[in-house]
């Protein structure tokens, strides 16, 4: 074939698999686990598969994610344009530890009864002889309104900020002014919130972080503005996308699913399991070496941008035998990636599982006749390699009788 006429390989990073990561994963840890790829925009980056690999690098300070400064003569970064996960150490200890005690479990905990009201009153009108749509019926509304109690957001501001927030992960249709209206909204928001917070605070989590802040300190009013809306965005479309991966995966696997409705009390570590076999994220945010790096047998040269494949670490068969299996008996199974490690570790992790377990624990209470509408097959798919959007999950929710 003539030179001219050849085409470059596709990505197989590209929209196959966004539907089925795990086959591309498990071909690249067992051919090529440090592998040099393009990414769906056609940017060398290697990435990495093995789980002894993934865990050193997520550990390993020469892999930064630090955003570059602004080049000369250029505007400063606004407040919304940097976030916690776009800093390395220091600067990213300084700006955690503001927020991390509010994010403590014995604290999270207070939040349960809130989510445990919410997850029954969105159950409770589904309609039980037709398909609801749970990502968009229970799953995202779900992960909104407890962000919302948790963050004690007035009724008066929560559409507006759905509609933001909404704006900001569905970005099919909308235009350059549309994101930004949303993300002026967004910060307009946050910033608005911690005033008042910092003139009568509450007991919620942004009150915490606000009245943590100090003017005179170490971290700066914008940084404590960025921080509070990753929190926020990061919270919703994640923590939404965690429950119907979690749905999704009970339903395809009846045996479990009959088990957990049979013993509820199962559901805390069965949470554990799913989010180690399925995760909407398979890779940690995209790094850059700042020296070269040898990973397994690979020296990944100084500058190259790198993905940690925390999914395919979760499969990998010398840490997890029999990976692809879903087994709520697995030993080990909390040593998952799903929220990362190391100093970028989850900062919300706790009330994601919060989250996670009262949406399960209200499904199979509520609905325990649940199953799938559809093939597994046939469920839609968006988004890209760094975070897969499970558009819809039509599921048949029956009369709330237990089948068994």
């Amino acid at each position: 074939m003539p030179a001219d006429d050849r085409r470059p390989a596709p990505s197989p990073l590209g929209r196959a698999f966004v539907q089925h990561p795990h086959p591309v994963l498990a071909e690249l840890r067992e051919g090529c686990p440090v592998a040099r790829v393009d990414d769906p925009r056609g940017r060398p980056v290697w990435v990495v598969t093995r789980a002894e690999d993934v865990r050193a690098g997520l550990l390993d300070p020469r892999l930064s994610l630090q955003h570059p400064p602004p080049a000369p003569g250029a505007r400063p970064y606004r407040a919304l344009e940097l976030s916690l996960v776009d800093y390395d150490p220091p600067h990213h200890t300084r700006i955690r530890r503001l927020a991390a005690p509010a994010f403590a479990p014995q604290r999270v905990e207070r939040y349960r009864q809130a989510a445990e009201t919410t997850a029954a009153a969105l159950l409770a009108p589904l309609p039980a002889d037709r398909p609801a749509d749970l990502m968009s019926a229970f799953a995202r509304p779900f992960s909104f309104r407890v962000l919302c109690e948790a963050f004690a957001t007035p009724e008066a501001a929560r559409a507006d900020l759905l509609g933001w927030m909404t704006a900001l992960f569905d970005r099919r249709g909308r235009t350059p002014a549309d994101i930004q209206a949303a993300t002026d909204g967004i910060e307009r928001h946050v910033r608005d919130e911690i005033a008042a917070r910092r003139r009568a605070p509450g007991s919620d989590l942004l009150s915490a972080i606000a009245t943590a802040w100090q003017p005179d300190g170490d971290v700066t009013e914008d940084e404590l503005v960025s921080l509070c809306a990753m929190v926020l965005l990061a919270g919703f479309d994640s923590t939404a996308q965690m429950i119907g991966l979690c749905v999704r995966a009970l339903l395809t696997h009846p045996d479990l699913h009959a088990r957990l409705r049979a013993d509820p009390a199962l559901v805390p570590a069965a949470v554990d399991e799913l989010l180690r076999w399925d995760t909407p994220a398979p890779f940690s945010t995209r790094r850059r070496a700042l020296a070269d790096i040898t990973l397994g047998d690979t020296v990944i040269p100084a500058g190259s941008g790198v993905l940690l494949a925390m999914a395919a670490a979760n499969r990998d068969p010398r840490h997890h035998p029999d990976p692809d299996t879903l087994d709520l008996d697995r030993p080990g199974a909390a040593r998952h990636l799903a929220f990362g490690l190391g100093p970028h570790y989850c900062l919300g992790s706790a009330l994601a599982r919060l989250e996670l377990c009262t949406a399960l624990t209200a499904l199979l209470r509520h609905r325990p006749a649940a199953r799938l509408a559809v093939p597994a097959a046939e469920l839609s798919w968006r988004g890209g390699c760094q975070h897969r959007v499970l558009a819809a999950l039509p599921v048949l929710l029956g009369t709330g009788v237990d089948p068994r």
